[in-house]
């Protein structure tokens, strides 16, 4: 070989080095870009994965919720109901009793012998009407103070459970 083509040859595999140098460099360069973008986006959007999730778990706490509170509703709206029901039905039964009294009563007025038998037994008929009802309202008035607390019984169960859940939650 001449100083010639050796000169040449040295020149291509110094090129050649040069070459593959820069091209392990860039292909150094690419993984270090890869692996920092790699890194800041797992930063930026990583957090954000935690906090969708956590937002579509209280989405779920809250739709559970809302379904627990028409529970509470509902069984509150039979609760009362029922307790209407029951109000009712001592009212009728009083208004029959009033009314097999008041035929009784008017019989016996009218069978009186005299005036004054007469007059006493309208008194006592008026007497035994107020103080019956006096007595069917304060049993009405009983019953209606239960009512009242059994509607709100479930709506308070589930006030309290959810004041609860959102301490808990603020915790």
């Amino acid at each position: 070989m001449t100083a010639k083509t050796t000169k040449q040859g040295a020149k291509q595999d110094s090129a050649m080095n040069a070459a593959e140098s820069i091209a392990a460099a860039s292909q150094e360069t690419m993984r270090n870009f890869a692996k920092a973008s790699t890194e800041s986006y797992e930063k930026a959007f990583g957090g954000m994965r935690d906090k969708a999730e956590k937002m579509f778990e209280g989405y779920g706490d809250m739709a559970a919720s809302g379904k627990q509170s028409m529970e509470a509703w509902n069984n509150a709206g039979a609760a009362y109901g029922r307790g209407m029901e029951a109000i009712s039905g001592e009212w009728m039964k009083f208004a029959k009793q009033m009314l097999d009294s008041n035929v009784q009563a008017t019989k016996a007025i009218l069978g009186a012998k005299s005036l004054n038998e007469a007059m006493e037994l309208q008194s006592e008929y008026a007497r035994g009407s107020f103080d019956g009802f006096m007595a069917q309202s304060t049993k009405v008035g009983e019953m209606a103070t239960k009512v009242a607390q059994e509607t709100a019984e479930p709506i308070n169960a589930q006030f309290t459970a959810s004041v609860e859940k959102w301490r808990q939650n603020a915790a």
